[in-house]
């Protein structure tokens, strides 16, 4: 009870305390929310404003100037025939664009590394679904030939 009694009281001297500043006056430099300005005489200027002085505005018109025509011989049109070559090919061969593909050791080796990961994957009746799937894509990553 004490101790509750107590902070409320610590509680309100805090609120207080911090509150006391907002009560203080103003600075003699503030106006005080145009209460000093209320004594004070305002000296109204009026000022006269004069006419501008005339501008002359010059106006530039482009020049338009007609270049004489060039005239150039067209360069004479020669046509020979097509060499011909009857030699056997250069390069004997699968062409470049074929894709090469792995070796059979190394499809059956992925293969079996991915049944033994899948079979650690799976349980229960997914287990055999897991050993196919790992011994296709191990199939699939140990036969690609990079």
């Amino acid at each position: 009870m004490l101790k509750n009694k107590s902070m409320r009281l610590i509680t309100a001297a805090a609120l207080i305390g911090l509150a006391g500043p907002a009560l203080a006056d103003p600075p003699r430099w503030a106006p005080a929310h145009g209460q000093r300005f209320a004594h004070k005489k305002v000296v109204v200027v009026k000022h006269r404003y004069y006419a501008p002085p005339v501008r002359r505005v010059i106006v530039h018109r482009p020049v338009y100037v007609r270049p004489a025509p060039v005239y150039v011989r067209a360069a004479p049109v020669v046509v020979h025939a097509a060499p011909a070559y009857y030699g056997p090919p250069a390069y004997y061969g699968p062409p470049a664009y074929a894709a090469s593909s792995g070796t059979l050791l190394g499809t059956l080796g992925g293969a079996a590394i991915g049944a033994a990961v899948g079979s650690q994957i799976g349980q229960g009746s997914g287990n055999t679904a897991a050993i196919a799937v790992g011994a296709v894509l191990g199939g699939m990553i140990g036969g690609a030939h990079y």
